[in-house]
């Protein structure tokens, strides 16, 4: 990933906290939550605020460079976009692990809503749970 170009075709400004952001993102194998991308930038940039983190985050997903996924008990999680278009995620609830998914449920439920008169505008969707690993390792306890 040229995170350079990237900023380029989204016409951002290249900044040592965008470029910081985007590589903590990206190396994850998880989804992270502001506090965690802050923490992880801070290794890289000593001295970044978490004001510009948390400014930076909402430019990039403004852009479409990063998912906002919210966590079931509150607060946002974030993601590199690494597809284009409609998806839904999946989320371990243990070690953060996060796969998207293109299938999307609200497709047979919009066709009733708009025979009941109501036409959604927007929803999100994400699934809860434990993956292979974390599961197994439950199991072995």
């Amino acid at each position: 990933m040229d995170i350079d170009e990237i900023l380029k075709q989204k016409q951002l400004k290249i900044t040592p906290q965008r470029r910081a952001i985007l590589t903590v993102l990206e190396r994850s194998e998880s989804v992270l939550s502001a506090q965690e991308v802050f923490r992880e930038v801070q290794e890289l940039l000593p001295g970044t605020n978490f004001s510009t983190i948390y400014r930076n985050l909402d430019t990039l997903l403004s852009r479409g460079l990063l998912c906002r996924i919210p966590r079931e008990n509150g607060g946002d999680l974030y993601a590199i976009r690494r597809e284009s278009g409609h998806h839904h995620h999946v989320i371990c609830k243990a070690c953060g692990a996060s796969f998207s998914m293109d299938f999307c449920p609200m497709e047979a439920l919009e066709r009733e809503l708009k025979k009941q008169g109501f036409d959604p505008t927007e929803h999100r969707f994400e699934v809860y749970g434990y993956c292979n690993k974390c599961r197994s390792s439950k199991c072995d306890k």
